[in-house]
């Protein structure tokens, strides 16, 4: 149980770390070279489109996103960096009701099989037990994001609720998707009160709950990198 229902704790807004390092990585506030790195990125598409950053290619855009990340707020976020390159990212509100929230989790494909999500959000983690102690970490995810939730279960979540929620990205895009685009997540969606629903977890990590993370291997090059057992 998060420490925040009881009042026992008391927020904190820990600055940005001048260097937040783990598990061969480092996590960054947004800047602009790594923001055209993220532009770049491969994309998913439907029905994982809303994680998809090819926006960014707009100068404009980007120059938003930019100043959005850099507002003064309850949100911190990061994108890791692997050998000087943006490989994921993540955000954290340090003000939600039920504890730490993580969100806008995201690694491209092509930065998938190293383990990163694991070691990005461990990193994230390990920085906030410290900087903001007695807090339990809270995360939502769709039903059909199964790899994700093998991330989670690895990293210390447990399901705590399932609930149906209105989406209106995804709403927006079911009534533009083919049918066959449809049927892949047909048993994670529901269609109800005029308007597309989607079964979505609540996931909650105790504070200091033990985390199973794939250390990288450091001697290998950034080419043939693997990640070992879990610890």
């Amino acid at each position: 149980m998060a420490a925040s229902e009881f009042g026992f704790a008391r927020r904190v807004h820990p600055p940005y770390p001048s260097d937040l390092s783990g598990y061969g990585l480092q996590l960054r506030p947004w800047d602009p070279a790594l923001i055209r790195q993220m532009a770049q990125w491969g994309e998913r598409g439907f029905p994982y489109h809303m994680f998809d950053l090819g926006y960014l290619r707009d100068p404009s855009r980007a120059s938003s996103a930019l100043s959005w990340s850099r507002e003064e707020s309850r949100h911190r976020h990061f994108i890791a960096v692997e050998d000087g390159a943006a490989v994921g990212r993540a955000s954290v509100n340090l003000e939600d009701d039920n504890g730490l929230y993580l969100w806008a989790v995201h690694v491209p494909p092509e930065h998938e099989g190293r383990g990163i999500a694991r070691r990005m959000l461990a990193t994230v983690m390990i920085w906030l037990e410290s900087e903001a102690p007695g807090f339990d970490f809270i995360l939502t995810t769709n039903s059909f994001a199964e790899r994700a939730h093998r991330t989670y279960f690895a990293l210390g979540f447990n399901t705590i609720d399932t609930r149906w929620v209105n989406d209106d990205v995804l709403t927006k895009a079911m009534w533009q998707v083919a049918p066959a685009q449809r049927k892949q997540i047909a048993a994670h969606v529901r269609f109800f009160d005029g308007r597309w629903q989607v079964r979505q977890h609540l996931m909650r990590r105790l504070a200091g709950a033990q985390m199973h993370v794939r250390p990288v291997v450091a001697d290998m090059s950034p080419a043939a990198r693997t990640t070992g057992p879990l610890r």
